[in-house]
């Protein structure tokens, strides 16, 4: 009797052996991935990846930057291009006799504004409005060019000629510069007014 019992009890302990050799297999395999999705197994991999990857991405980048710089430069150069075509193709109107001739200065208005209806003073502010440059100036050069910046309304730039006295200009839009010489010192003026929009605006 007593042999049957103790082989009972040697039965019964073999599947809790078994059952705590499992429990302890599944708390360390539940410790690995803990500890892999924390990233502790293979931080050297991701450190190789971490330094390698600015590297990769910064020559495209590089090249990009260039490739836009140079993308602008090309741009300005074609709106110069652009802008000194369409000058040169201004076609000024000329009489039929006169010599034709060029001079190189820059004028100023002077403050003097004169409305052509009223025959009222007023002022610059109040004829270009928000398109009023404080700075702007009116260039003519030696090459039959000008360019004028008083009033952000109009093409900065155009041809003119002197001739029999007179000067004729026309903006690179073929729309013709109203001005009237007061006072000359050869073929050069001293003082002029330009009709912007039904004003006279003085310059010299």
């Amino acid at each position: 009797m007593a042999g049957k019992h103790g082989k009972k009890e040697k039965k019964s302990k073999a599947p809790v052996v078994i059952i705590i050799v499992i429990a302890v297999i599944a708390v360390i395999a539940a410790v690995i991935a803990i500890l892999y999705f924390n990233g502790v197994f293979g931080s050297e991999n991701n450190n190789t990846r971490e330094s390698t990857t600015p590297t990769a991405s910064a020559v495209p980048y590089t090249t990009a930057q260039a490739m836009h710089g140079q993308d602008q430069t090309s741009a300005q150069s074609s709106e110069q291009s652009s802008a000194q075509e369409q000058t040169n193709a201004v076609v000024v109107p000329t009489e039929a006799e006169g010599d034709v001739t060029h001079f190189n200065a820059t004028f100023i208005p002077n403050g003097r504004v004169v409305d052509t209806v009223s025959g009222n003073n007023t002022s610059l502010k109040e004829v270009f409005g928000t398109g009023y440059n404080t700075s702007g100036v009116l260039t003519f050069n030696s090459d039959g060019t000008f360019s004028d910046t008083v009033s952000s309304h109009e093409p900065a730039t155009g041809g003119y000629a002197v001739q029999n006295q007179k000067i004729s200009a026309t903006y690179s839009n073929d729309k013709n510069m109203d001005i009237t010489v007061t006072e000359w010192d050869g073929n050069t003026p001293v003082s002029f007014y330009v009709v912007y929009a039904g004003y006279q605006v003085y310059f010299g």
